[in-house]
């Protein structure tokens, strides 16, 4: 008897906060026939795709199952690009991790991935992670240095702080800037809110 290659379709439930967009991978997943979009909450879906705060949810309880192979496989998209929110969801449970201007050739890539029992992270948050890895880590007294600048303070306020002189500090800025790969304080401010280095509340709702 023939068979329809997708016979055994990837069952996806969309559980995004954000309509819009819970209305945009609905549709990308329903031109695609290999995917089916399960809307019963009583049915078990191959995986979930939802937002940042959803999926820590979710991840949270799949700890707490017994069984580990009732997890459900979790997908996160988000406007969230800095890599120590990545990494707390990551570490959280969350399988997969995209950003909501993803392509949805990706998307449909992540969902195959993630479904198959695999991790994805998106290509542009997976290339800037694996840059930051390869990066010389900063010193104890940089990383003080690089949350007093990230708070606003210059190079007299720092001094003061740290009980340093004002040469030092110069000194620190210009390790942190090389080793940050940035040529100024505002940018290794951004690129060190980007990854986590600094002191930053990354509570947030989607």
């Amino acid at each position: 008897m023939f068979t329809s290659i997708h016979a055994h379709r990837t069952r996806v439930r969309v559980q995004h906060a954000d309509a819009v967009v819970a209305a945009g991978l609905a549709a990308a997943l329903r031109a695609n026939p290999e995917f089916e979009i399960c809307d019963d909450l009583e049915d078990t879906p191959s995986l979930v795709i939802c937002d940042y705060s959803t999926g820590l949810r979710l991840a949270q309880s799949n700890r707490e199952l017994a069984r580990p192979q009732a997890m459900t496989r979790l997908l996160v998209l988000t406007t969230q690009d800095r890599e120590q929110v990545v990494r707390h969801a990551l570490q959280s449970g969350v399988h997969g991790y995209l950003l909501t201007c993803t392509r949805v050739e990706e998307l449909l890539d992540a969902v195959r991935t993630v479904a198959e029992g695999k991790s994805f992270v998106g290509l542009d948050l997976a290339r800037r992670m694996a840059d930051s890895i390869t990066r010389e880590a900063l010193t104890a007294r940089e990383a003080q240095v690089l949350n007093l600048l990230s708070a606003g303070h210059g190079n007299k306020v720092i001094a003061c702080r740290l009980g340093i002189a004002v040469g030092t500090v110069k000194t620190h800025v210009n390790a942190i800037m090389t080793k940050l790969g940035v040529n100024s304080r505002t940018h290794a401010v951004s690129v060190a809110a980007q990854r986590g280095l600094v002191n930053l509340d990354f509570r947030v709702l989607h």
